[in-house]
């Protein structure tokens, strides 16, 4: 019976941390992108939830896309022109740091991502 309580209490106890976690990263992901969006905020919102579900670690199938955006791994170069590492590509604020600068590229258009009409 112990046990049996035992185990149901730290079940409990990951539980209640996983899902903490899981707020406190997603106030993180949208304070990102409010932080390079700013007026776009609710767009860019619907398209990063259209293209990773807002996951900041989302990598598409086939491997080119990645984080919250799903960069393309054509944008390396940018990336590092920007002054981060490729590998930074996974925090929400150089994510959406990335995706601002390509959005502007495009002349203010969502025309770069597959979700643009999300």
């Amino acid at each position: 019976m112990y046990v049996k309580r035992l185990a149901l209490s730290l079940t409990l106890v990951i539980g209640l941390i996983a899902g903490l976690s899981a707020c406190d990263e997603q106030t993180s992901v949208r304070t990102a992108i409010q932080q390079s969006f700013g007026s776009q905020y609710d767009k860019a919102v619907r398209v990063a939830d259209c293209e990773s579900s807002l996951n900041p670690r989302a990598v598409s199938p086939g491997g080119g896309n990645h984080g919250l955006f799903q960069i393309n791994t054509v944008h390396k170069p940018m990336v590092q022109a920007m002054g981060y590492s490729w590998t930074q590509i996974y925090d929400p604020y150089v994510n959406s740091r990335v995706a601002k600068r390509i959005f502007d590229q495009a002349g203010g258009s969502w025309s770069p991502w597959g979700c643009r009409y999300a």
